[in-house]
């Protein structure tokens, strides 16, 4: 059913006449025919397709709905803009360290190469006749909501409803201002037609024998590829960057030039020299092998994997006793790390457990602690104790220089990357436990600092142990927990978290594909670097507090560019992921935010 004429042009005018309508006088009304049950809208890239009405980011806008006499809507009508969304964005002016000319470099280098082909394809979807131009709305987060590829003419899904959908029954849809986007690729093309003048070295593997063959069952390398199955000669060798678990290229030049010259109060501790793995050697020959890992002290040098002697910067006592002081009578939702039973408990009678084993059966964490209410909202001192505390400020800080999320605008709905707290009891390693927190991956790079452990049962000094899995090792790993555990999980065996690969599981991965992991023994005052796409998992040999944060590093977007596309893939199943992240709409204010900035520079 279509529109009449007249019928548009009373619509027209009734919403002309309304007082909204006049606070807006650079917007116009456009109504669209729809196709009974409903049509759609469809952001081609940056934004997904959503059912009108339905989802709360795409409905705003609407002023009237249309419905023929059996009620079927069969009309609709939206605020139209083509306003730039520069000027109207409260970018940050401040960060941890002054914005440099490199920093702005590096990060529009990195935004340029990661979304200059999407922006050329929404460039291309501008062209269309029935383009509706959308508001970019500030006060809502403009997340996935569930298509599973909105840009494709094979069926679709709604997340909500799970009925199918095509390509025919979707609208053009854009929020960007054609004169904006045509000049952002046009500067994006020219710097990327320029040297990079501040490209990092490559530095290689933090285990050398990555780079050589792969390491044979009794610890030994192989520099023969001899074709077996799981040998890394059956695929190319990734770049040095991408073969550890560590802050990919951020290594010594990073560190040192970024960080260092920008004075971010790194401690001074003199012993920087790399230091032996802190895990013990295996003694029986059941213990699978795994990579050797370096921790460094705190300081302004080094690629680490763990980061020590961080426990000294923070001025606040992160233990339990400071918790049931300060929040003791407050509410909170706990959750068994084995069976998954949640109840719910004050933060005092949780934290009272800590260091009594005595009798205990289950394993109960506190788990995105605070989990809906902004850390810096609900514990500022703690916030703040933490951002001064934290190793690598220029990533991992909020408003760190080369965190990309850092230009998020004020006015804006930015993703929740923490902090966030982790508090879990004491688990198990045996066959059938679940660890502490099972085997995933973030969306973006994590640091979590260990600031708490109890003694273990037996009395010794408390930890918690990681395994951390290569990047380039997760598509084999995949394999393996789909051949290991067909039918008992969805979609993506790490995205599920449903499995912790114990002695003997993380052994017969590495005898079927030579996949051993990063072990990790983390102690009060280390924190470990997690990059995206690192698989990872772990177990607390005793109680521990600890506090963890995301942060997108400019070396690591295609990564989480990957993780996204992996988690919309997820929403095929009954598993919901939401795209909390906001990469590309992130990455879009990010370059904004550094024009802005650049253009200041060269006024003054």
């Amino acid at each position: 059913m279509s529109v009449s004429p007249n019928t548009t042009s009373w619509i027209q005018s009734r919403l002309t006449s309304g007082r909204q309508l006049r606070s807006q006088p650079r917007m116009k009304m456009v109504v669209r025919a729809l196709k009974p049950p409903l049509r759609f809208i469809l952001s081609f890239n940056l934004l997904v397709a959503c059912p009108i009405g339905i989802d709360q980011n795409n409905s705003r806008g609407i002023r009237f709905f249309l419905k023929d006499n059996q009620r079927n809507i069969v009309g609709i009508s939206f605020v139209e803009n083509q306003r730039a969304d520069a000027p109207s964005m409260s970018f940050p002016v401040q960060w941890n360290v002054p914005l440099t000319e490199q920093h702005i470099r590096r990060t529009k280098r990195t935004i340029a190469q990661a979304l200059l082909p999407t922006l050329r394809q929404e460039l291309d979807h501008l062209a269309y006749t029935e383009i509706i131009r959308r508001t970019r709305e500030s006060e809502v987060r403009a997340t996935c909501a569930g298509c599973v590829d909105c840009a494709a003419a094979k069926p679709v899904l709604s997340a909500l409803s799970k009925n199918e959908h095509h390509a025919k029954d979707f609208s053009p849809m854009s929020r960007f201002c054609k004169s904006e986007l045509a000049q952002a690729i046009k500067d994006m093309e020219a710097l990327l037609g320029q040297p990079d003048v501040d490209a990092l070295p490559v530095i290689g593997a933090i285990d050398p024998a990555l780079q050589n063959g792969r390491s044979e069952p009794n610890g030994t390398t192989s520099g023969a590829h001899n074709g077996a199955p799981g040998d890394p000669a059956n695929s190319e060798i990734p770049a040095p960057s991408t073969l550890h678990p560590a802050l990919p290229q951020a290594a010594s030049a990073t560190i040192q030039g970024a960080e260092a010259a920008a004075g971010n109060g790194a401690a001074t501790d003199t012993n920087t020299q790399p230091q032996p793995a802190s895990e013990p050697t295996p003694t029986e020959s059941s213990e699978p092998p795994v990579h050797p890992t370096t921790t460094i002290a705190d300081s302004d040098n080094g690629d680490p994997i763990v980061v020590t002697g961080i426990l000294p910067k923070f001025k606040l006592q992160w233990t339990p006793e400071y918790f049931i002081q300060k929040y003791n009578p407050q509410s909170c939702l706990i959750l068994e790390c084995q069976t998954n039973l949640n109840k719910r408990v004050t933060v005092g009678e949780f934290f009272s457990w800590f260091g009594k084993y005595e009798g205990r059966v289950e394993c109960w964490k506190l788990k995105d602690w605070p989990p809906s209410t902004d850390f810096k909202t609900a514990f500022p001192e703690l916030f703040e104790d933490f951002s001064r505390a934290v190793p690598v400020p220029s990533y991992a800080r909020r408003d760190g220089a080369l965190n990309i999320a850092s230009h998020f605008p004020s006015n804006t709905i930015a993703p929740d990357l923490g902090p966030k707290m982790y508090n879990a009891m004491a688990s198990f390693e045996s066959a059938g436990s679940k660890g502490s927190t099972r085997l995933h991956m973030d969306m973006a790079d994590a640091l979590n600092i260990m600031t708490y452990a109890a003694s273990t049962p037996d009395g010794k000094p408390g930890s918690a142990v990681w395994d951390l899995f290569r990047a380039c090792d997760a598509d084999k790993l995949r394999t393996f927990l789909r051949r290991k555990f067909k039918g008992s999980y969805q979609h993506d065996p790490i995205h599920s978290q449903q499995f912790y690969l114990d002695s003997t599981l993380r052994k017969e991965l590495f005898d079927m594909y030579g996949i051993k992991s990063h072990r990790v023994y983390q102690r009060p005052g280390e924190a470990v670097l997690i990059p995206a796409g690192c698989a990872h998992q772990v177990c607390n040999l005793a109680d521990c507090v600890k506090v963890a944060v995301d942060f997108v590093s400019p070396e690591n977007i295609a990564r989480c560019e990957q993780l996204t596309k992996e988690f919309r893939e997820q929403n095929q199943s009954m598993a919901w992921k939401e795209d909390v992240l906001q990469l590309r709409t992130m990455m879009w204010f990010a370059w904004l935010s550094c024009c802005r900035q650049e253009k200041e520079m060269n006024e003054t």
